[in-house]
C-alpha cells in the first residue's frame, strides 16, 4: 500500500489480519495486516464477541483502525472480530456498543 493510501486509511475501513501476539493477562495484543505496514495495537474491549474477549496468535481477524500512537504503535484497532464471524451491530465501543458497560440499581427502603 502507497503511503498516500496509509494516510487515508479511516475506522471505517475493514481490514483482514492475523493476531500476531495476545496477552490474556493484560487483555491486549498486536494485529497484522498486509493493508498497513506497521503493525497494529488491539485492547480486548475493541473485540466484538460475547462473554470473555480474548484473541489467540494465528487467528484470522477482521477490524478497522485509527492512526494513533498507543505505545510503539502508530495504529490502534477499534473494531475486531473473528473471520469467520459476522461483528456484533454496535459502532464498537462507544455508547450502545460492545465495549464494556455497567450499571447499578438501588432501592432503598424507608
Amino acid at each position: 500500500m502507497s503511503e498516500r493510501a496509509v494516510s487515508d486509511v479511516t475506522s471505517d475501513d475493514v481490514l483482514n489480519g492475523h493476531v500476531s501476539e495476545w496477552h490474556s493477562e493484560e487483555g491486549w495484543g498486536v494485529l497484522v495486516t498486509p493493508a498497513l505496514p506497521d503493525d497494529v495495537w488491539a485492547h480486548y474491549s475493541a473485540i466484538e464477541a460475547e462473554g470473555f474477549r480474548a484473541l489467540t496468535v494465528g487467528e484470522a481477524v477482521t477490524f478497522s483502525v485509527e492512526r494513533a500512537e498507543q505505545d510503539r504503535f502508530l495504529w490502534r484497532a477499534v473494531r475486531i472480530w473473528p473471520s469467520a464471524s459476522e461483528p456484533l451491530p454496535g459502532d464498537g465501543g462507544s455508547a450502545g456498543g460492545p465495549g464494556y458497560s455497567s450499571s447499578l440499581d438501588i432501592t432503598f427502603d424507608t
